[in-house]
């Protein structure tokens, strides 16, 4: 298994997404402001996102990596809402694509998992997590177990 192309292609993937997101957020028209038109929020380059992304983690688990190589690609998937904030359009999707991480989570070993629910807890406190944050974090503890 070669985990750095795994690894350079979710930050490809990323990247990308983020440019064309941010090409959106500046080319928005005023009335999209008050949600009366099609915005960047509805655009169906986040679903494409989405859909590319879990291709990836499919292909990458069908490899049978071990918890190393499952620790580093779960800590780029949870770390990359935080490392890129803006454009607000993408945030809410790389949040939502943590939960790619259910399939993969049973996979790592008792000390992965303890370290990385450790480092997802404090990322992403209660009060600021979502619901599929709090299913990501309550796998992780269990696979700690």
């Amino acid at each position: 298994m070669n985990i750095d192309f795994y690894l350079a292609r979710m930050d490809r993937l990323t990247e990308d997404y983020l440019a064309d997101a941010d090409k959106l957020e500046r080319s928005r028209k005023p009335n999209e402001l008050f949600g009366l038109k099609f915005g960047p929020s509805d655009d169906p380059l986040h679903e494409r996102f989405a859909k590319d992304l879990a291709e990836l983690m499919k292909d990458f688990a069908a490899e049978e990596p071990d918890s190393a190589a499952l620790r580093a690609v779960l800590e780029k998937l949870f770390g990359a809402a935080k490392t890129y904030p803006e454009p607000r359009s993408a945030h809410w999707m790389l949040v939502a694509v943590q939960g790619l991480s259910k399939e993969l989570i049973p996979g790592l070993s008792r000390e992965d998992a303890a370290a990385l629910a450790k480092d997802f807890e404090a990322a992403w406190p209660r009060r600021s997590r979502l619901p599929v944050q709090d299913d990501v974090l309550k796998l992780l503890k269990k696979a700690a177990k």
